[in-house]
């Protein structure tokens, strides 16, 4: 489990959104587009605000499949962790520990990068019968701040359409621009060691490219990528790049 008394509201007021640095205007009309979005679908949307460090927006189906009071739901933002009550004790405990986990790792990376994943849990939820059922649910940025920080995080819940997986609690994480799938755990012990530059370099590397295509990307010479990756494989104890890699993804 996660470091004694690092809670998932401690990690998110380390984003340190500010008010001056966002416009309620722009939720406002998201919010518009979720309401549509929602009547459309059979799935639940939701949304959590950062700055705020609480829900708000449920659709109206989490009242019709799992019981909850549509006042309620439609009040979510004065209803604290309600959409939380129902999932599974164990996953739910499970899902508070990979949340916190997950932003242990973005805040090893470049600012730039930290909104470029989509989480996926698979939990167990209680429905309006009583009964449990698997749901899968995708979280990711939906807005930012003016300075590009997460402000706003999109959820979207559904049945699983298998009900029987090998595991009740399930997590991955995605790179959303490219796909892969990234370990949370990447970089956390190590991170200290690094420069933010560094981290760049080998999550760049790790993606498979190479030093020249690096070099394009970060408008960097070749000789300074060969310089952070000398200095990446020194501080990681590592004599080339797949043990560096390696290394990182162990801390």
């Amino acid at each position: 489990m996660t470091e004694v008394n690092i809670t998932r509201e401690d990690q998110w007021a380390r984003q340190q959104v500010s008010s001056a640095d966002i416009n309620y205007d722009r939720w406002t009309e998201q919010k518009h587009l979720l309401q549509a979005w929602s009547a459309c679908t059979s799935g639940h949307l939701f949304a959590v605000d950062v700055y705020a460090q609480k829900y708000t927006f449920a659709s109206d189906t989490f009242a019709h499949l799992f019981g909850y009071n549509l006042h309620q739901i439609r009040t979510i933002e004065k209803q604290g962790d309600l959409l939380e009550e129902k999932i599974h004790p164990k996953d739910h405990d499970h899902m508070i520990d990979r949340s916190i986990r997950h932003s242990q790792f973005i805040y090893s990376l470049p600012t730039e990068h930290r909104n470029d994943f989509r989480n996926i849990f698979r939990f167990r939820m209680r429905q309006a019968n009583g009964q449990y059922i698997h749901m899968i649910s995708h979280h990711q940025v939906l807005l930012t701040d003016r300075t590009g920080k997460a402000w706003i995080i999109l959820g979207q819940m559904d049945i699983s359409p298998d009900q029987m997986p090998a595991e009740n609690f399930q997590y991955t994480c995605v790179h959303r621009k490219t796909g892969e799938i990234i370990s949370p755990d990447t970089f956390r012990n190590s991170a200290h060691k690094l420069t933010n530059r560094e981290k760049e370099i080998l999550l760049l590397i790790r993606q498979g490219l190479l030093s020249k295509e690096i070099a394009v990307q970060l408008n960097l010479s070749i000789h300074t990528i060969h310089n952070h990756r000398k200095n990446i494989l020194a501080k990681l104890d590592a004599h080339n790049a797949i043990e560096a890699i390696h290394q990182a993804g162990k801390a």
